[in-house]
């Protein structure tokens, strides 16, 4: 069933928007490193991106947060800024390839296992904002990060249970599943997600995941709502043009499948303007959005759905995907195709605004993340998301986006086990900063050669 609500609501929300902005999975545990974060030296490359006061300035503008949407008291907790840890310099290549590396720190308790299952976002000044957690049910906890790359320093700026209120021992916020995306004006919108739905129980001020918005000029953070009572969403996307965040919301108490909703949310209103609850919605892991805004969710038997925010209808597609539903995709590239990859198996593929789809050939393993360069000549990716990329050595591949060939740039896990002893099992997160020259690539890190899991590393690749 589609439910659309509120169809005047969006569009006096994007005239009003466009006024004011423009267009500006579980495993073993491990311990952590045990070297202090202060005896290591950050290394920061010279053409790092420079943090823009006029941005921050921008902002902050009281006529621009008049008419931008509103956290309706929301964004009122200060980031914490007390547990931080520095970068450290791993590789320094002759062609300009340079990496750098730093564990996420955490609190000193056994996670089930701590992990990064969410895509970050990086700000316009360079500021990377990212999540990981502890992946437990009750109680379970993620934590929120700033990456600042003039000081190569990752500091934790919240956890999620102390912004809402939770009562001790109901379930919690094991995960940040979907992406964190940038708002309109400047905000950074992301959702929570269960550590596991096995027995949930719906109590103790615990009634589905949360929406949370982030304030980075006021250096706030705030819970907005729960987005739809009952739910978990493990999938997050939007277009800060229309002020939409798109989300794939599951229905827990339905066992040993993912069925529930696609949804449209508008930020402006806070309100869900559109719902479709079809039951041969599937994936339930990527919804993909094009230079119009639109959104692509998966549907049955390889097939696509079409969101279309001005019509606030959702059509399906004439298309067959070379897998069984959408994993994975980039970014629109200058003349709009989005790059995206299946899951079963995992294949390539560019789609057009058009609708029309091109196959690029399979990749190396289970991919979960991609990020596209600006000029849309290249998407980079590592493999085997799931644990096993060290057994390839954690490859950055590069692939040209018109012939489908690949590059190794560059072998990430012997660099990572000399410095920390530990293995980088995969990655859900790749993202690149808008000058195409620095990869943030959150790597599910750990000391068991079957199951690299139990800490998280974030690997910082300077581009030739």
């Amino acid at each position: 069933m589609i439910r659309a609500r509120g169809l005047l609501g969006i569009i006096a929300a994007l005239a009003l928007i466009s006024a004011a902005c423009g267009s500006p999975d579980d495993a073993s545990t491990s311990t952590a490193a045990d070297r202090p974060a202060a005896e290591t030296q950050p290394a920061v490359p010279a053409d790092a991106p420079t943090t823009s006061q006029a941005d921050l300035a921008e902002a902050t503008n009281p006529a621009v947060a008049a008419v931008c949407p509103s956290s309706a008291g929301a964004v009122d907790t200060a980031f914490t800024n007390e547990v931080s840890a520095v970068a450290t310099t791993l590789l320094e290549r002759e062609d300009g390839l340079v990496v750098q590396a730093v564990q996420y720190p955490h609190p000193d308790y056994s996670g089930k296992p701590w992990s990064q299952w969410g895509q970050g976002t990086i700000l316009p000044d360079g500021r990377y904002f990212s999540a990981i957690g502890d992946s437990l049910a009750r109680d379970g906890n993620s934590f929120v990060y700033e990456y600042d790359p003039q000081s190569a320093t990752l500091v934790q700026i919240a956890d999620l249970l102390s912004l809402v209120d939770n009562q001790p021992g109901a379930w919690g916020y094991g995960k940040v599943h979907g992406q964190l995306v940038q708002g309109s004006c400047g905000q950074i919108y992301f959702s929570s997600y269960w550590g596991s739905r096995r027995n949930i129980e719906f109590a103790d001020g615990y009634r589905g995941d949360i929406l949370f918005e982030i304030d980075p000029a006021g250096r706030q953070i705030g819970a907005l709502d729960v987005i739809l009572d009952g739910y978990g969403v493990p999938s997050l996307s939007g277009t800060s043009e229309a002020g939409l965040l798109y989300m794939e919301a599951v229905d827990p108490l339905i066992p040993d499948t993912n069925q529930g909703s696609f949804i449209a949310y508008d930020t402006a209103s806070g309100e869900i303007v559109f719902e479709d609850d079809r039951v041969d919605h599937t994936g339930f892991r990527w919804v993909a959005v094009d230079d119009s805004g639109r959104a692509y969710y998966s549907i049955a038997d390889s097939g696509l759905a079409l969101y279309d925010p001005a019509t606030n209808t959702s059509t399906d597609l004439d298309v067959e995907l070379p897998g069984e539903f959408l994993r994975s995709a980039t970014v629109p590239g200058p003349d709009g195709t989005i790059y995206a990859v299946t899951r079963r198996p995992a294949e390539f593929f560019a789609l057009k605004s058009d609708g029309s789809l091109t196959e690029l050939g399979p990749a190396r393993g289970y991919t979960t993340s991609m990020a596209l360069s600006p000029d849309g000549s290249v998407f980079y990716y590592v493999p085997d998301a799931h644990g096993g990329a060290w057994e390839a050595g954690t490859p950055l591949i590069a692939v040209d986006t018109t012939t489908g060939d690949e590059t190794v740039l560059v072998e990430l896990n012997p660099l990572a086990l000399d410095e920390f002893g530990i293995n980088l099992g995969g990655t859900y997160n790749i993202t690149l900063d808008p000058t195409g020259r620095t990869l943030y690539i959150g790597m599910n890190s750990g000391t068991a050669e079957e199951d690299a899991f139990g800490e998280v590393i974030l690997v910082i690749v300077t581009l030739p």
